[in-house]
């Protein structure tokens, strides 16, 4: 699950309001005494769900990092709190008995709701709303009301870096999703009668019983609502609530896919494990962390990467990635000193034996990327060791049992295990092309050098994203390797795929393009492009770099600048400082952040007047311009 957690009280009888026991679910006929929830069509729930949108994607990263940020919990002893939760039971009560009994209708109710829930950060807030609102509506009579909420849309148009989450409809929606959670089924049509009295909005029909979780099923395949949706499933805990979250699996990408993987695994549920290990990093293209340290500390590794005949091929394959990310991630950095590093959680000696014993037996390019990542991992902290900046025995113990098998690695990498990842480069495997691309890199491997050039020369058209960032890889690899034997295919491939003077004929922007733009291919490939000639620090690509500063992107013309850092670090082609002059006056600020440290490295005073009407008329970047003139020996 995600960090945000919630309480809940628990219902006196769980028979009478559908919340039963976890794992407990009821589908039968309810006498008339019993409660009941007023009746909300399944086929117009289905209908008014929308289709999570690619453009979506951003809005749901800003939400799911806010949601991962540490908050101060709501001080419930502080007397303003009492009072403002006491005050918010009367009017909730108010709306929730005036709709109970039909004095209000389902619009005023929704209407009146929703200002009610916007108290605070959702974040801070939900965990004491839910539970708060659940004491006042235990028969469930308000699920249409949160179900007409839900049926929203968040505010339209918000900044790029807002969160959607902290609106007014924003919270409301995500506190109904999760009010959702308290519930196991409806009735379609029915009646509520709590306190034994017949409600104004009860049916005569025979009573249908209809369950919630396909309703959150489908919100939990929404980046945008699937944080909350898998938590409310998760608390359900029902058959259908987990048939839910695996089907939901089988479709979800990107943050949907790791707020599935969550709450699958929350649920504690053995059976669940390799289906979850199976789903493995798929669509989660940039979020493998979030998938795979969730993984690593749930599901016992160790006996799927030694593999076996009892055991699915693609289990061991996925396991091997799931260690080798979070081998990766563990290189990184710990906010916090004292914090023990992601594999090192676990038992991590045996890890590392399973992985290389079943390596060699049975070898893919998905067991030596992970062994390229335990060596340089276990480079990395044997150095530390030795320097005496990692002391830590939970850290050292591990990695002194890793040691003898090292030399071993060693030999195996440089042999069998480079000749599977370059089988695995020319091979048809759309999913190994990239990690394959980026370890051979890594690893400077010469003979990568010609299938990707031949990549790079078969290459007629870049028509969508996923081309454009396997073309990414493609020359970031190509220019890592240093061969310039590359330079002259790179060049004839943004001639071919990018349309240089149609982009050159627009004008330049400030802003980035939009998410959706059909141009941001492009974009991301000549970028690429400029970037791999800049490394290669061919001098005859000059002309070149130059004339793509006149391109409209600025994410483009950010790397012209950069390239000309190598390319001409001196300055000693009179274009390249003209080019740096003509960037001082670029719309974009950092371009012109840029262009003034350039300035710097040339030393080039004939630009110190520009620099000066920068000083006057830019106030963003007056300090950096100003900066310069003083290095200048302007002041």
């Amino acid at each position: 699950m995600s960090d945000t957690r919630l309480e809940q009280t628990e219902p006196k009888d769980p028979a009478q309001t559908g919340t039963g026991e976890a794992g407990e679910f009821h589908v039968e006929e309810k006498a008339t005494s019993t409660p009941v929830v007023e009746p909300v069509p399944t086929a117009e729930l289905e209908a008014k769900i929308a289709a999570p949108r690619q453009a979506q994607s951003r809005a749901g990263t800003i939400e799911h990092l806010a949601a991962r940020r540490p908050v101060t919990p709501v001080d419930l002893t502080s007397t303003e709190i009492k009072e403002r939760l006491s005050n918010l039971r009367t009017t909730i009560t108010s709306v929730v008995t005036g709709y109970r009994w039909g004095n209000i209708s389902l619009e005023d109710a929704t209407e009146q709701i929703i200002p009610l829930l916007n108290v605070g950060s959702i974040y801070q807030w939900a965990p004491v709303l839910v539970p708060f609102i659940l004491e006042i509506d235990r028969a469930g009579d308000f699920i249409p009301v949160w179900v007409h909420i839900i049926e929203r849309d968040d505010v339209p148009d918000l900044p790029t870096d807002a969160d959607p989450a902290e609106t007014m409809i924003g919270r409301a929606r995500r506190i109904a999703i999760l009010m959702l959670g308290n519930y196991k089924t409806f009735i379609e049509p029915g009646q509520s009668i709590p306190l034994g009295f017949k409600s104004r909005q009860s049916s005569k029909s025979i009573p249908k019983v209809q369950n919630l979780a396909q309703f959150l099923g489908k919100l939990a395949n929404d980046p945008n609502t699937s944080l909350y949706a898998t938590q409310s499933l998760a608390k359900q805990a029902t058959t259908e609530a987990m048939q839910a979250l695996i089907t939901a699996l089988k479709e979800a990408e990107g943050w949907a896919k790791v707020d599935i993987a969550e709450a699958c695994l929350s649920l504690n549920q053995p059976r669940f494990y390799e289906i979850v290990l199976a789903s493995g990093l798929d669509r989660v293209q940039g979020l493998e962390s979030y998938v795979a340290v969730p993984i690593y500390r749930s599901i016992p590794l160790e006996s799927y990467l030694r593999g076996g005949n009892d055991v699915a091929p693609r289990l061991p394959q996925q396991a091997a990635l799931i260690f080798g990310q979070v081998l990766q991630e563990s290189m990184k950095p710990n906010a916090e000193a004292d914090t023990l590093p992601i594999v090192f959680e676990n038992d991590f000696a045996p890890l590392a034996s399973a992985l290389f014993e079943n390596a060699r037996s049975a070898p893919s390019w998905q067991y030596v990327l992970a062994i390229h990542r335990l060596a340089t991992l276990l480079g990395r902290y044997w150095s530390d060791i030795s320097r005496g900046t990692v002391q830590d025995t939970r850290i050292i113990e591990p990695v002194y049992a890793c040691l003898p098998m090292m030399n071993e690695v060693e030999r195996w990498m440089n042999g069998p295990g480079r000749d599977v990842l370059l089988e695995a480069l020319t091979s048809s495997d759309e999913e190994a092309f990239i990690p394959v691309v980026k370890i051979l890199g890594e690893m400077r491997e010469p003979r990568a050098i010609s299938p990707l050039v031949n990549q790079v020369g078969a290459t007629t058209s870049v028509t969508n994203r996923e081309q454009a960032i396997r073309l990414v890889h493609t020359c970031d690899t190509l220019a890592r390797l240093n061969d310039r034997r590359a330079v002259q295919p790179i060049l004839q491939l943004a001639n071919r795929v990018v349309d240089i003077e149609g982009r050159m004929a627009r004008s330049k922007r400030r802003d980035n393009l939009p998410f959706d733009d059909e141009q941001i291919p492009g974009s991301i490939v000549y970028a690429a492009i400029i970037r791999a000639i800049g490394q290669l620090n061919d001098r005859a690509t000059l002309d070149f770099i130059l004339r793509a500063y006149n391109d409209f992107d600025p994410f483009v013309r950010v790397e012209v600048l950069e390239a000309l850092k190598r390319l001409d670090p001196t300055g000693e082609d009179a274009r390249s400082k003209a080019t740096v002059r003509e960037a001082l006056n670029d719309p974009r600020d950092s371009i012109v952040r840029i262009a003034c440290q350039l300035v710097v490295q040339y030393r080039d005073t004939s630009a110190i007047p520009v620099l000066q009407r920068i000083t006057e008329t830019r106030p963003e970047v007056a300090a950096t311009s100003y900066d310069a003139l003083r290095q200048l020996g302007q002041y």
